[in-house]
């Protein structure tokens, strides 16, 4: 969807513009191409449900992490501390959804599980199973470390496969791997970029990663956004787009939403409003103002494509959020997702 030959096209068009040795040929395509409809991305942060069984506000026993016992320690370590129930939001209190984890030797009977162990200092499965079950707990989790570079001293990508185990019938044995690289962290957590040791960094990324699994999670994507040039109100747009770029989307709203009251024709305000709407998870405002920008861009196909391409997206955020809550279909039904299923996201 993200067209690097046109934003660059649009980028040289505003450095050379106005160069009167510059190729008429080349500046003609550029200017049909930036009316047509040009393209930047930005970074926004939206809510992720839980992507295995619903645990909110559960306690889970955290059984063996396999692999070398360095970075096991410091995964289990991290994923105890990141999960205490002392551990309290912005708010002052303890956040109601989050999993909290404990080893098998904190389970009230630990003397019991020492007994049946199979082997002096490891208790066994079955054992901790009883032990949870008579405790109220109903999940055993587990992980595998799987280093991908097949170097466990590598600093480049960690990947680890869990598994949450059932304890009753209800509730269900499920799995996930989970792998993340340098590149992806500088993506997805820059904030962990300032920490100096590569493996700390790996570790703090996974745990982030494996939380998400079990916990509502605000996750951070890469949209892409409509950047015009050279029509009504495309300055103003473009000065959103910066404000967008920082990670300012109230602002950028605002500036576009103001942009559409003195030009309502104007396709790139509408498209990217309606991203701005949905970072605030009102999804019908967002579907409501990307389908008038795919009403208005007729005759600008690269705006139609990024707004229709947008409500697609649009649509499978929204689905998750509906399923995750138990609410119920919006007015009118899902209008294009279950022709796209197969789209799980905005593409750049």
């Amino acid at each position: 969807m993200h067209s690097l030959r046109l934003h660059r096209n649009c980028r040289r068009l505003d450095r050379e513009g106005s160069s009167a040795g510059g190729s008429h040929v080349f500046l003609l395509g550029c200017l049909l191409s930036c009316l047509l409809g040009c393209q930047t991305t930005a970074p926004i942060h939206l809510w992720q449900p839980p992507q295995l069984a619903s645990v909110a506000g559960e306690s889970i026993v955290l059984m063996e992490i396999a692999g070398p016992d360095q970075t096991a320690a410091g995964l289990r370590q991290e994923l105890l501390e990141q999960t205490q129930p002392s551990r309290k939001n912005r708010t002052g209190q303890p956040p109601a959804s989050a999993v909290s984890f404990l080893l098998p030797d904190q389970l009230p009977d630990e003397s019991t599980i020492r007994l049946v162990s199979a082997v002096d200092n490891d208790p066994s499965d079955l054992a901790v199973a009883a032990a949870a079950r008579r405790s109220g707990l109903r999940y055993l989790m587990r992980g595998q470390i799987m280093h991908a570079t097949g170097n466990p001293r590598s600093d480049e990508r960690l990947s680890v496969v869990w598994k949450l185990v059932g304890l009753d019938d209800d509730c269900p044995t499920e799995g996930m791997p989970i792998s993340i690289s340098q590149k992806e962290i500088e993506q997805r957590h820059p904030d962990l970029m300032a920490i100096t040791d590569p493996h700390v960094r790996l570790q703090k990324a996974m745990i982030r990663e494996t939380l998400s699994l079990l916990n509502q999670s605000v996750v951070r994507e890469v949209v892409t956004l409509a950047e015009p040039r050279y029509s009504l109100g495309s300055r103003a747009v473009r000065r959103g787009n910066e404000l967008a770029r920082l990670g300012n989307w109230p602002a950028a709203e605002s500036i576009w939403t103001e942009t559409l009251e003195r030009r309502p024709g104007q396709v790139a305000a509408w498209i990217n409003a309606s991203i701005a709407a949905a970072a605030r998870q009102d999804f019908e405002e967002a579907k409501r103002r990307v389908t008038r920008a795919i009403q208005l861009s007729a005759f600008s196909p690269v705006n139609r494509d990024l707004a229709k391409e947008t409500l697609v997206w649009l649509e499978l955020q929204q689905r998750e959020y509906h399923e995750t809550f138990g609410l119920p279909d919006p007015p009118g039904g899902w209008r294009v997702t279950h022709r796209a299923a197969s789209t799980s996201s905005q593409p750049n």
